[in-house]
């Protein structure tokens, strides 16, 4: 029942109007990415429900690559974030060294590009690399440093594995 004084009805108001949000922010979250997504035609309070949970992961991210185009062929330093809870592709700070064929990963926060092959159009062949270039934060709001080189030495065509902190 709803109560009759003062600041109590504010209150019990704004619970009770809230609470269809969240519970679809519940939903969404146990449907998995594409179920969320296909709880947003539903109706409004569900889709703003999907898009606070969808708010809420980190994204997917790309980093480097090759350009075919023959205007500017060769080893990119761009890097594109996805907005999960829009699907809209925003641009992150640059790699410190244009690379493809690199790995990729996050480590507590920060997004750590490892290896690959750079060079090309200018130097006319690309050449292994051991660099390592770290993003602090992932927001996307810093920019790209050097860390020290892979003690294994240059590398390409690696694979980045998400290992859980916990049980390593």
């Amino acid at each position: 029942m709803a109560p009759t004084e003062g600041s109590e009805v504010n209150t019990w108001a704004i619970q009770h109007v809230l609470a269809p949000v969240e519970i679809w922010a519940l939903v969404a979250e146990h449907s998995g990415f594409v179920g969320a997504w296909r709880l947003t035609a539903v109706c409004r309070t569900a889709r703003a429900g999907v898009k606070e949970w969808l708010g809420t992961l980190p994204g997917w991210v790309v980093t480097g690559g090759f350009n075919l185009s023959n205007q500017s062929p060769g080893a990119v330093s761009e890097v594109w974030r996805l907005n999960l809870a829009t699907l809209q592709w925003g641009p992150m700070p640059a790699l410190v060294t244009a690379r493809y064929g690199h790995a990729c990963c996050t480590v507590r926060g920060a997004l750590v590009v490892l290896g690959g092959l750079i060079g090309g159009v200018d130097d006319e062949e690309y050449r292994k690399t051991s660099s390592v270039e770290i993003l602090l934060g992932g927001a996307g709001d810093g920019v790209f440093t050097s860390l020290p080189p892979l003690s294994c030495g240059s590398t390409d065509g690696a694979v980045a594995i998400a290992v859980e902190e916990s049980t390593s």
